[in-house]
């Protein structure tokens, strides 16, 4: 575990928790912006990621049904804060579920031992300015409370993301009023929110804690997985939590509510998607309660055993959860025991078990921990770890059903891609279509109404819509292009035109080639790799991990762990699994060729068959989805994925503070993975990534001046060059822009061979940051503090994207003035 403390927070202004832990051993924070960030321990960070199990005061911080950590929307304020606390490895047995990659914990201040009032004033560069307070009284040796308030605003770095279109299109979900409106983004950042506490000592060893919190993000910015960037509006979580500790029992009981502003799915005033413009319904709500009861067996032997409980139940309005609105409620149930003991004065053993149970997941799940600490010396210890640990899948993995893109993203053709969720059933492909390749079905919105219409399952033959792509290619123009060919002037282009009509299409002259178009240039897949997805399973991590930390000579503080992780059942990133029948382009140039030589001659049938058949084997005539409630016509669908497969790493992690002199000390951080890329774990149509770098570090020299209270710091950051694969945000792949005429896709980043109309996300480079604070505590009376305090992060303005789909983040500078009394 690492810790952050209360005066490190202190002098560091910022706007998150996220800027006190990014130089923090084994901590992957990839920014996107002033408050947008995702935190991870060791890597497989995401957009919209929810695996790190972030806590306030045992509380969990994410968003209810969502269950992704935004840092933005934490009720809670620097001014408030104790410590953070980072467990790098898996905690099942204490933390509890979804604990298998790590913890961050942030815990506040008791009103009892922190009495009086604090206000800040911070404001820096990008228009920032925050304003926060804080007053703790004690009315006695019983009772005491607590308020905590803030506000800040900024405006944010830009960025305009290609793959969101410049005016809104006419989707199934887009509301009226919206569609045809500029699609333009909000980079104003502004939030409001607070906590009130109240702290009853009933007696000696028995104190209540009773909190309640609320945050209002007015504006921001935040990447989701499935379904591209959201702007959020009015945004507003709040939390109701009740502890009580008596001894050695503890039990608590919270409520986390959320809303996203919008009372329905017609409502234009709250949070939105960019992609598509359709409004954000999230009033969900999420209850735990949990006990925990310390007891000792014999001398030398401390136990602790507890319960959790957690009930999750969305409120989405049907639009995150669809048309699984009624029935998306998850509950999670488990207890656990753990045992100390103390062998000698230098040896401790420490066994735990955990054993849980989800209702959308089959089993039971047993997470062991074990693990031998030897002290030589007080101030020194080595440890070496077991820990197994789960993770479920989130509500939304198995209850999506949301537009994540309109048919403007291919041309107008009528495909929609939707979000999805894994039914308990998992999701079946009908394969009894006779004529289809592989006999598999599709659906498509090309089925004639008197056929059944595009909700038939129909043989996945593309030759049986050769008609529906030539109609959709002289719609665009085909007819035209032909006519400006010298060769054919606009009477041989109509005679071309007519001979075309009258092609007759089969199976036994046209092939139908299945690709997954969301990923542009992918080459064909084979029948036999359209395979049926199982429900969702858990996702476990295995660790054993060899660490030592201690204090050498009274001079150097030095921390290194050495660990290997296993990972089983990982569960991928929503990604494409429908693909898209299309003529084949061979066997058609070829059938084209042929059918047009007695009109033109073989040699202009040549040149036309080969001019004409790349748009019509471009054009997609139906989608292979499984036959499933969510999946009820041709559009194309994202889901999530077990892996039945494992990935072994390997990692290290080091941290050392040297006391060079009494007011100068050296301090350092450094973090090693094996792998940023897992070639045999399939996410999407491309590889598994760690979506972090494997090596990082940072290196900083700082001056304390006891006599002056001042204290200043220079630190240099490193961090590797790695690719993103995170759903719809990939870099290294040619992706089609929404509005390729567009101004912003003709400016976007592209690839060495990207063709007009498309563009790359950048990958994070391998980039060097220096940073620079300084804080000075001003000689007041000693009933009264002043604090000046600056920072400046990037100090060299070395504008890099630290994800795929984010700005290029530059300099910031921000000044603090707090006064405490």
């Amino acid at each position: 575990m690492t810790v952050v403390g209360e005066q490190a927070i202190a002098e560091r202004p910022s706007l998150t928790v996220a800027d006190h832990i990014r130089s923090q051993p084994g901590v992957d924070v990839s920014s996107g912006g002033l408050v947008q960030s995702n935190i991870v321990a060791r890597g497989f960070n995401n957009a919209f990621s929810g695996s790190l199990l972030t806590l306030i005061d045992n509380r969990f911080a994410s968003v209810p049904s969502l269950r992704v950590n935004v840092p933005f929307l934490f009720t809670t304020s620097n001014e408030d804060i104790e410590r953070v606390e980072v467990v790098l490895g898996p905690a099942a047995a204490l933390y509890g579920p979804n604990s298998a990659n790590g913890v961050l914990h942030i815990i506040t201040k008791s009103p009892f031992t922190s009495e009086g009032s604090t206000l800040t004033l911070d404001a820096g560069e990008r228009s920032v300015v925050r304003l926060a307070g804080r007053h703790a009284r004690a009315f006695n040796d019983q009772f005491a409370m607590k308020l905590t308030g803030e506000f800040m605003r900024g405006g944010d770095w830009e960025f305009r993301d290609p793959a969101e279109p410049d005016v809104f299109p006419a989707t199934p979900n887009t509301p009226t009023a919206r569609v045809g409106q500029a699609n333009v983004r909000n980079y104003d950042i502004e939030r409001y929110g607070g906590e009130a506490r109240l702290d009853w000592r009933l007696g000696e060893n028995t104190e209540w804690i009773n909190t309640y919190g609320i945050t209002n993000g007015g504006s921001a910015i935040e990447l989701t997985g499935a379904n591209g960037t959201g702007q959020i509006s009015d945004w507003r979580m709040q939390s109701l939590q009740s502890r009580l500790r008596s001894g050695p029992l503890f039990a608590q009981v919270f409520a986390n509510f959320s809303d996203a502003g919008n009372s329905d799915s017609t409502d234009l005033s709250g949070t939105y998607l960019l992609r598509t413009g359709q409004p954000i319904v999230d009033q969900s709500r999420t209850l735990a309660a949990q006990a925990q009861y310390s007891f000792g067996l014999g001398a030398r032997t401390s136990l602790v055993s507890g319960v959790d409980y957690i009930l999750t139940n969305p409120r989405t309005g049907g639009t995150i959860n669809g048309r699984n609105e009624e029935d998306d409620n998850t509950s999670e149930i488990g207890g656990y025991l753990q045992s100390t003991t103390a062998v000698t004065p230098q040896w401790d053993v420490l066994f735990a078990a955990r054993l849980d149970q989800h209702n959308q997941l089959v089993g039971t799940f047993f997470s062991p921990r074990a693990a031998v600490v030897y002290k030589p010396t007080p101030e020194q210890s080595v440890r070496l770890t077991f820990n197994r640990a789960y993770s479920t899948p989130a509500n939304f993995s198995f209850f999506l059903d949301l537009l994540q893109a309109g048919n403007s993203a291919f041309g107008g053709l009528p495909f929609n891609v939707r979000a999805v969720g894994v039914p308990q059933t998992g999701f079946t492909f009908r394969r009894d279509c006779t004529g289809g390749v592989g006999s598999l079905c599709m659906r498509s919105p090309f089925t004639p109404a008197a056929a059944g219409g595009g909700a038939t399952f129909v043989p996945a033959n593309a030759a049986a819509y050769y008609q529906a792509a030539l109609n959709v290619a002289l719609a665009g123009g085909l007819q035209s292009a032909l006519a400006a060919n010298p060769a054919l002037g606009a009477p041989g282009a109509q005679a071309v035109v007519d001979r075309l009509r009258t092609f007759n299409a089969v199976t036994a002259n046209v092939g139908t080639s299945l690709r997954y178009i969301t990923t542009p240039g992918a080459p064909p897949v084979s029948p036999a790799s359209v395979v049926d997805l199982e429900r969702l399973k858990a996702s476990f991590t295995n660790v054993l991990e060899l660490g030592y930390k201690g204090v050498i000579g009274n001079r150097v503080y030095f921390a290194a762990d050495a660990w290997y992780q296993r990972r089983e059942n990982f569960i991928t990133p929503a990604a494409n699994f429908t693909p898209n029948a299309l003529l084949d382009g061979a066997s058609l140039g070829a059938g084209l060729a042929a059918h047009l030589t007695p009109v033109i001659g073989a040699a202009a049938a040549a040149q036309v068959a080969g001019a004409i058949t790349p748009t019509l084997a471009g054009i997609p005539l139906g989608t292979v989805v499984p036959d499933s409630r969510v999946t009820t016509n041709g559009d194309i669908a994202f889901t999530y994925q077990s892996i039945d497969k494992a990935i072994n790493l390997r990692g290290a992690d080091v941290a050392f503070d040297l006391a060079m002199t009494d007011a100068v000390h050296m301090l350092g951080s450094y973090s090693w993975v094996s792998d940023v890329v897992f070639p045999d774990i399939p996410s999407g149509q491309r590889p598994l990534t760690l979506n972090a770098p494997d090596h990082k570090g940072s290196l900083a020299f700082k001056y304390t001046h006891a006599p002056r209270n001042f204290s200043g710091e220079l630190r240099g950051r490193y961090q590797n060059t790695y690719p993103v694969n995170s759903a719809v945000f990939v870099t290294g792949v040619d992706l089609r822009c929404a509005s390729p005429a567009s101004q912003t896709c003709a400016n976007a980043h592209k690839g060495p061979s990207t063709p007009a109309g498309f563009f790359q996300y950048q990958q994070p480079p391998t980039a060097m940051f220096l940073d620079l604070s300084g804080s000075w505590r001003l000689p007041f009376q000693t009933t009264r503090q002043a604090l000046l305090a600056v920072t400046a992060t990037n100090l060299l303005d070395n504008r890099v994207p630290m994800f795929a789909g984010v700005p290029e983040i530059g300099r910031l500078i921000m000044t603090r003035l707090q006064f405490t009394f």
